[in-house]
Parts: structure tokens; sequence; C-alpha cells
């Protein structure tokens, strides 16, 4: 580097002359090189920022189309969840019209009399021929709504009625087969039904709590005493298949309470696989209506009846 003033040749990286003390000129370093003679890092390039499409200004013409496709969408949803509401509510309510109408007849008086509290109107035969053969009755009246037990279409509740010499109601039948729309065993429970879980005197109500189920089959008889049956099936871990039982509970009408409980295991094997005597016997397992509560015949078998009170 050669001072201006004096003329001397100085070091390259001096700031001032040796021989005369006058600053010297600072050398032009490329871009890429800083005052300490080191390459300088080379940041990335920047992106050119992209021009900001311009927002599309839509005429009142086309706000008023848009508005008008958007009120018809959501008029569109509430149709449909109306809709939606309504059949769940029909089918909430189609079997407990057969249910309080069951409850409305009375025992002790004549079919006639039955139809002009109820509205309903009775047969001594049904359209529906399996329902016929089902059990024995006198007069019938089925739901005109029907819901499916294992595949087949079965009427959503049937009421039976039995009537004596005199003409008069003494039995009163209820079927609700809503029930076993999912599975004609009943309700799949984790374990048996603990009988003794129930306590002498509890109402209808704290029974199907506690049991977590509804009754499928309900009889009122002239005795002032009401049957109700629960089904139900579980897994038996030991013998590795599914156990079905009919839970029976007796009700007194008086104190609408708890008198006694018996359960009943319904060995459909039998009656589906067997082609022996023993299956016509064993098919009675499956009517609530050929027990009710009550064991006609006693069996060896261990899957065979099991019946058990609370007054024992």
């Amino acid at each position: 580097m050669i001072c201006k003033k004096c003329g001397s040749e100085c070091p390259d990286g001096n700031i001032f002359c040796e021989a005369c003390g006058a600053e010297l000129d600072a050398p032009v370093l490329p871009d890429n090189i800083d005052d300490k003679g080191r390459v300088k890092k080379q940041g990335k390039p920047k992106k050119e920022a992209k021009p900001k499409k311009e927002k599309k200004q839509r005429t009142p013409e086309e706000k008023a189309a848009v508005g008008k496709k958007i009120k018809a969408a959501v008029i569109c949803l509430v149709l449909i969840a109306v809709v939606v509401i309504i059949v769940l509510v029909s089918q909430l309510f189609s079997a407990s019209d057969g249910y309080n109408a069951a409850q409305k007849i009375p025992v002790g008086r004549n079919v006639a009399y039955a139809e002009s509290e109820t509205g309903l109107t009775f047969t001594e035969k049904s359209v529906n021929g399996m329902i016929n053969n089902m059990t024995d009755f006198d007069y019938i009246c089925i739901s005109d709504k029907t819901t499916k037990v294992s595949g087949s279409e079965q009427p959503r509740w049937v009421i039976l009625l039995t009537v004596g010499d005199d003409d008069l109601i003494s039995a009163v039948e209820y079927y609700d087969f809503t029930q076993l729309k999912l599975n004609w065993k009943g309700r799949k429970m984790a374990e048996m039904l603990d009988q003794n879980s129930l306590e002498y005197g509890m109402s209808i109500k704290n029974v199907n709590k506690k049991l977590g189920l509804k009754p499928y089959y309900i009889k009122r008889t002239v005795s002032n005493d009401s049957t109700y049956c629960y089904r139900y099936y579980f897994t038996d871990p030991e013998q590795g298949y599914d156990r079905s039982y009919n839970y029976y509970v007796e009700f007194s009408d008086v104190e609408m309470a708890v008198k006694n409980v018996s359960y009943r295991e319904i060995n459909y094997a039998a009656t589906i696989l067997s082609a022996g005597d023993a299956a016509p016997a064993a098919a009675a397992d499956s009517d609530p209506e050929a027990l009710g509560g009550e064991s006609t015949e006693e069996s060896t078998d261990e899957n065979a009846e099991t019946e058990e009170s609370l007054e024992e």
C-alpha cells in the first residue's frame, strides 16, 4: 500500500503511514470479503413475493343467489332432522302403545269391554301363522307395524286374551318383540343374573333398573298377580357357548311389588339341532307363556330348568 502523502510503501492492513503518520486509504474489498479478509456467508436468496389475488367482488344478484342456496341447505338439514326424530319417536311409542293398551284391559270383563277401553279389535286368529302357533289363546290383537326377529318380520307387539266358560277374560298376555330385534336370545349380558339381587317388595321400576332389562312378556291373571319375563344371554366361559335364559319376576297387582323370582334356561340347542323326541319338549322353553314362571316337569340335565324363590 502506497502513502498518498509521502509516497512511502506501507504494509497492507496499516491504517497510518509508518513514515509520515498520514491516514492511509482503506482498500476496496470485494462484496463477499469482510473487513478481516474472511469470505462472507451467502444467505438464501429471498423469494419474490407473489402478488396477492384480488378478491372478486360479488354483485348484489350473486350475493342473493348464494344466500338462497345456504337457506335451502339449512332447511333441508332441518327437515331431515325432523324426519329422523319422528321415526325414532314413532318406533319408541309404537311398542309402548301396545303395553299401555294391555294394561288397560281389565281381567274379569268381556272382550267387547276390552275393545271399548283400548280401541283395539280382537280376533280369534291372526294373519300371522307363526304367532297363531306360538301358544294357546282365545283372542288376539297384533301391531300393524313390524320388527325383525332373527331375520323374520314379526309384529312389534302382540296381545293375547284367554276367556273362561263365562266368556270373561281370565288372562291378558303381552309380547314386546322389539326387545328381541337385536337377537332372539335377548340382550347380551356379561354373566348370569343373580336372582337374589332382587328384593321382596321391590317395585317394577326398580326391578327394570336393577336388571338393566325391559320385559318382553307380561301376563296378568285373575289372581291379581303379574308375571314379567326378561330374556337375556351370556357366554359361558367354561362351556364356551352362549346360554339364554327367561328370567321371571312375579309381581302383586295390588302392591305392585316383587313376590317371587324364577328363571329357566332356553335349551335352543336341543330345539334347533336335535332330531329326537326331546326337541318338541325343549321347544316349550322358547315360549314364556308355556312356562308362566312355573315348572311343568323336572329335568336332570344341568342345562335344563332351574327355579328358586325369594321366599325360600
